[in-house]
């Protein structure tokens, strides 16, 4: 079945795509669902990324405007800011971050499935908005995807979100 999947994402941000590659690189049929135009969410389009970026360029400006105490030889000309320059370099910094996702997509055969999605129960997965359609997830033993392999299988009890090394197991490994 083509809409058939191991593991289908709602997202593409960074706790979405990167949990999509490592499913794929650990053989599992994945696919993403993501509405926005581009990969890597919130943080590397519109949020993290591009605010260190632009707060990189302040920083330049003010070394600038300080280059004496900074021990510079800049000279005696104003000192000044491009700001069409420093959004192209902003906008090229996160195009070059989200083409990167793309191509870990295509390099691992993950499907970007354009649109919303919404649980729709029992292993389904609703694609509104774009591609519509619905989504399968395969019926298979719960997996914690980890480097770890010993906590790759686990059992339902087992399952659940782990954060931080209060989990003994992440403490022994």
């Amino acid at each position: 079945m083509a809409n058939e999947y191991d593991v289908v994402v709602i997202g593409s941000g960074t706790g979405g795509y990167v949990a999509a590659i490592r499913a794929a690189q650990l053989g599992l049929k994945t696919a993403v669902v993501e509405r926005a135009p581009v990969l890597g969410g919130t943080c590397l389009n519109w949020g993290c990324i591009p605010t260190k970026a632009l707060l990189e360029h302040a920083h330049a400006l003010k070394v600038a405007q300080d280059w004496k105490e900074w021990g510079l030889t800049i000279g005696e000309a104003a000192i000044g800011i491009d700001m069409n320059q420093v959004q192209a370099r902003k906008d090229k910094i996160v195009k070059g971050l989200t083409s990167g996702v793309e191509f870990l997509f295509k390099k691992n055969k993950i499907d970007w499935i354009k649109g919303s999605g919404r649980l729709a129960g029992k292993g389904s997965v609703e694609i509104t908005d774009g591609d519509k359609q619905s989504l399968t997830v395969k019926k298979t033993r719960p997996r914690f995807l980890s480097t770890n392999r010993k906590l790759q299988h686990l059992s339902r009890l087992q399952l659940r979100i782990i954060t931080g090394p209060r989990w003994p197991a992440a403490r022994n490994s």
